[in-house]
């Protein structure tokens, strides 16, 4: 399926992931023109039980931390200062945990890892995203895998230094930060009386879905409609023409 994009955003990290326009009017006729000539990119894309992201989708933390910056926006206006206050007083609040089971099923790669007591699963398909914050994935991810980063529950001490690690692009060196690169992960509950079902956030949405969560990259691409990338164009490679 083609797909235009324009950068409304707050962080815009998949469009800045593409070299696309910053400014919405100028990508708006690069759009165009890429569609009058059929041009068009194939993109991977996250799966998470046959949802489709592009940046992200997580559980736990994550979903909250999301419906507390929409109220911050609404009421203070988009910005990244507002976002990143509204993010960081979610994370000072008690955060409910999952004890969890993260099965790897990565071709040539399967294998089950511990049962782990977390507040947040946080799966990446952005490197742009990962980069920010110096998680060690973010060259894997740009090559066609998912970043699975999984966060302990933490003391407000903890979640201080966490953030401090964060905005350093240190987070990789946080011992309650744990992560992986994989192509397929499944999410299994554990426990005496575990949840049948969890909230899921992706790109901004968020869903209620039943366990076990299957994380993949889609074996089919997106197509990107936008102009040819400088190094395919010197290459004179050839491009999908658009119905």
């Amino acid at each position: 399926m083609p797909i235009g994009v324009l950068p409304r955003g707050t962080f815009n990290f998949f469009s800045r992931q593409h070299g696309l326009a910053d400014d919405a009017e100028q990508a708006l006729g690069e759009v165009l023109d890429a569609l009058r000539a059929g041009s068009l990119r194939p993109v991977r894309v996250g799966l998470v039980n046959d949802r489709l992201f592009l940046v992200n989708a997580s559980l736990g933390l994550y979903p909250r931390l999301l419906a507390e910056r929409e109220a911050a926006t609404r009421r203070w206006g988009r910005s990244r200062a507002v976002v990143l206050a509204a993010a960081a007083a979610s994370l000072f609040e008690p955060a409910s945990t999952q004890r969890l089971r993260l099965v790897d099923c990565t071709p040539g790669n399967a294998g089950a890892h511990p049962l782990m007591l977390i507040s947040t699963l946080f799966v990446g398909a952005n490197p742009l995203q990962l980069q920010a914050v110096g998680l060690r994935e973010a060259d894997r991810v740009g090559n066609g895998a998912l970043a699975a980063v999984t966060l302990a529950p933490q003391t407000r001490l903890q979640t201080l230094r966490m953030l401090w690690h964060a905005l350093r692009g240190r987070l990789a060196e946080e011992d309650s930060v744990h992560s992986l690169a994989c192509t397929r992960l499944e999410v299994q509950a554990a426990g005496w009386r575990p949840s049948s079902r969890l909230k899921v956030a992706y790109d901004g949405e968020t869903s209620w879905m039943r366990l076990p969560l299957r994380f993949a990259v889609g074996e089919r691409p997106l197509w990107l409609v936008a102009p040819p990338q400088p190094q395919a164009a010197a290459a004179e490679t050839p491009t999908r023409k658009a119905a």
